[in-house]
């Protein structure tokens, strides 16, 4: 059965991502991005040293980073070129806190799940070719191997794909109750099932004795001085109730505090001026855990 679930496609949103050196040091919870999706061959992303091989692999989690946020594009740039606002770059190795690429980078936008239009689930690496294959975006190409990567749409808090309890036992040919009533789907408990029809008592079993319901005291009616009472002993009891004298009109009109202009903003624009994208606390989870 789990080979069966492991074959399924994880539609899950990405929400995070990295780029580390050794295949072996992957983050927890993170899938490494080892292999080309075409030649099956490795997916090193960085060009080879004089002396020494240096690789970068990329890796993306589906549980880890802000909560909340799905990473929604993904873009290759030259290392010439500013970060588009709101994308956050992918720096540094996660594992041996080395430059991640040279000449290029990988960045990134994550979103709050609510204000995102599409979200990342998948992403591959092509070694031949620069065209990305079906139900994939190219993201760009990086020393030699073109990145490409699969959207899907978001799916809101109540959607979702698992049928209630009432939907589901509307196909069974029984009845779910053990008695004899009729179950979900409307039909009879008259044909044999898993649980036949059982004969109810004719009338209902006496309580057990200590179990009757005691008689609930009777509150006493308030007096017509109980209310004065309380009003007087209250902590608010003589102190005025008046609009501050700020937000009052003057008698001719002018206003001598006036309130300041206030701008309707759509759900894109508040995001866009207040987007923070929290890469530096992403690093720092990271980086604890994979210490």
């Amino acid at each position: 059965m789990r080979e069966v679930y492991n074959a399924l496609p994880d539609d899950r949103p990405i929400t995070s991502l990295c780029v580390v050196e050794e295949i072996h040091k992957c983050p927890h919870n993170y899938t490494i991005v080892s292999r080309t999706h075409d030649q099956d061959i490795d997916a090193d992303l960085y060009k080879d040293g004089f002396f020494r091989r240096v690789t970068r692999y990329l890796c993306h989690s589906k549980t880890d980073g802000y909560l909340g946020y799905v990473v929604e594009e993904l873009r290759v740039i030259s290392d010439k070129e500013s970060c588009p606002p709101g994308f956050t770059t992918l720096v540094m190795t996660m594992d041996t806190n080395q430059k991640a690429f040279k000449r290029k980078q990988i960045c990134f936008r994550a979103l709050s799940k609510n204000m995102a239009r599409q979200v990342i689930t998948d992403i591959i690496v092509l070694s031949n070719g620069k065209i990305a294959p079906e139900g994939f975006c190219l993201a760009g190409e990086l020393n030699g191997m073109c990145v490409c990567y699969k959207t899907g749409a978001v799916q809101s808090p109540g959607d979702t794909s698992a049928s209630s309890p009432s939907s589901a036992s509307c196909n069974l040919p029984y009845q779910m109750g053990p008695h004899g009533g009729s179950n979900a789907s409307g039909r009879s408990g008259s044909f044999p099932g898993l649980y036949p029809g059982l004969e109810r008592p004719s009338r209902p079993a006496p309580l057990p004795p200590g179990s009757f319901p005691s008689p609930s005291p009777q509150r006493a009616a308030p007096t017509a001085g109980s209310d004065t009472y309380e009003a007087a002993n209250s902590a608010l009891y003589g102190v005025p109730f008046q609009c501050s004298k700020k937000y009052v009109d003057c008698s001719d009109g002018s206003d001598p505090h006036p309130l300041p202009p206030f701008t309707a903003k759509s759900p894109q624009q508040l995001e866009s001026q207040y987007y923070y994208s929290f890469s530096l606390e992403q690093d720092v989870l990271l980086r604890q855990t994979a210490t």
